[in-house]
């Protein structure tokens, strides 16, 4: 039963990241309208979100723990603190042109903004806890004139930016974001696998 309710779940939150698109932003999005798109009943969908406030906050939700757990796996298979940290870096720019896209900032720039702000603390922990020994590294905290945190958050700030504004060229972003890591270059077989 838990896999069905969690299917539920996740085919009424499809529908409303497709219903936020296609009407114009979360203002315009009706509870009816998730059910109908979901191909769910109006009750089953207040099971799950009895206002659209809930729907709004499970998406931030979701969301986060959809980068917390692609950030995970890719940090699985590094083996080293520089390799986590360039893992994390790649990681953090592919998810952001991947899953957030333009469309959620054209649509509706300031839920787009306070979304980002309300996440920001959460990804700051979730990058020290996961990659607190490979900050670490970055020069500017071997220094002293940044904390693991600072680092984390300047990196997230960064790639953030580039989700608001995006860069037109995401390699030669990611390559800059390297650089200030303090990263060596990669080779070109690496860049290109």
């Amino acid at each position: 039963m838990s896999v069905e309710r969690n299917t539920t779940e996740l085919a009424l939150l499809d529908a409303a990241r497709r219903l936020i698109v296609d009407r114009g932003g979360p203002d315009r999005l009706t509870l009816s309208a998730v059910a109908a798109e979901a191909d769910v009943s109006r009750p089953t969908l207040y099971r799950w979100f009895p206002t659209r406030d809930h729907l709004l906050a499970a998406l931030s939700e979701d969301e986060e723990q959809r980068f917390d757990a692609g950030l995970a796996e890719v940090l699985h298979g590094a083996r080293t603190p520089a390799d986590r940290l360039d893992a994390a870096l790649d990681y953090l720019v592919s998810f952001l042109d991947d899953h957030l896209g333009a469309d959620a900032v054209s649509v509706d720039p300031g839920f787009a903004l306070r979304s980002l702000a309300a996440s920001l603390p959460r990804q700051v922990e979730t990058w020290v806890r996961l990659l607190g020994d490979a900050l670490a590294r970055v020069p500017a905290v071997r220094s002293g004139e940044l904390s693991v945190a600072q680092a984390a958050e300047l990196f997230l700030r960064l790639a953030e930016s580039h989700y608001l504004m995006p860069h037109p060229d995401p390699p030669t972003l990611l390559r800059c974001m390297r650089s200030l890591a303090g990263l060596r270059p990669r080779r070109l077989s690496q860049a290109v696998g």
